[in-house]
């Protein structure tokens, strides 16, 4: 039995990875393991980025079709706009702020990115309204990848070629973003939202914004603009609100946490939707009970049971 049969019947929800700021960087196959090891890094990126790293940038590669063929290389990076601080609940942000950078050589990378994470104007932002539907194809790191990842990345080319989104939808391949026993296994970007298990169904929901929504729920690894935990309450509103989530704003953080448990608040914002707040209680990655709040309440108030099942 392979590894994407053992882990259907098993919820991906939480396991999408927290981070502010996603590098990736494009770089020809093959891919080692670790991926910054591989022939097509420089040194000099190295050097870059290994302090960044440890500040918990999250840093892979990325290639397509045309990769291998071209000597100009691009850079994307996805940032938070925004932190929340503790007793606020932040800027909504519907996804990460993209930037693209353009360079003529391999060589050319690390200035240009030493320059981008020391603040610097350099490159641009990306095209507005763009995805970039990154694929885990990184079979060095865990042969999942490569035997269900790499059929899915061409799958993905061709559906998003059959539904005429070529202009609004970027396939790539990416190097190991965790969660290898989903394969094949994805992050939506700019969103950040990370789904496994996927299949043909899936795919087609994923990338048309529509459908039954609990085909793609099944998939749903979480948002990693979200702490773990209130990935897991994300994806409880998500069936809530449907398709129109995906339209919306949201920001959220843990109020409380203790022995197992936690309290958490998410706010939420769409063109059809006024500012909301819910709040939540959480014990061992386990949903316990969540519901809507005042959205004038800032402070932090005892739940009152909404059973999630």
């Amino acid at each position: 039995m392979n590894t994407a049969t053992l882990t259907q019947s098993k919820s991906l929800i939480g396991t999408a990875v927290p981070a502010d700021t996603f590098v990736l960087l494009e770089t020809p196959h093959p891919w080692d393991k670790p991926a910054l090891l591989s022939p097509g890094i420089p040194e000099s990126v190295r050097q870059v980025i290994r302090p960044w790293l440890a500040a918990g940038v999250r840093v892979h590669l990325i290639a397509h079709e045309q990769t291998p063929n071209q000597k100009r290389r691009r850079i994307l990076l996805f940032r938070r706009s925004a932190r929340p601080h503790q007793g606020q609940f932040g800027q909504l942000l519907g996804g990460y702020k993209a930037w693209e950078i353009q360079v003529d050589s391999p060589a050319n990378m690390a200035p240009a990115l030493d320059g981008f994470l020391k603040g610097e104007p350099v490159g641009q932002p990306a095209h507005s309204g763009q995805r970039h539907l990154m694929v885990c194809t990184h079979a060095s790191h865990n042969e999942c990848c490569g035997i269900y990842g790499y059929p899915f990345y061409q799958d993905a080319i061709a559906a998003i070629q059959t539904l005429n989104l070529t202009q609004q939808v970027q396939p790539w391949q990416i190097s190991h973003i965790g969660g290898h026993r989903f394969a094949p296994t994805l992050i939506d970007f700019p969103q950040g939202r990370y789904y496994g298990n996927l299949n043909q169904e899936s795919l087609l929901c994923l990338l048309q914004q529509q459908g039954d929504i609990e085909l793609l729920l099944a998939t749903y690894r979480g948002w990693s603009l979200l702490p773990k935990p209130l990935q897991i309450l994300e994806r409880e509103l998500l069936r809530q609100y449907q398709w129109e989530w995906f339209q919306g704003k949201a920001s959220g953080q843990i109020l409380k946490q203790n022995q197992g448990h936690v309290w958490a608040e998410l706010w939420f914002e769409s063109s059809q939707s006024s500012l909301r707040r819910y709040t939540a209680e959480l014990k061992n990655n386990t949903l316990l009970s969540y519901q809507l709040e005042s959205e004038k309440r800032a402070g932090f108030t005892p739940l009152t049971h909404r059973k999630t099942r």
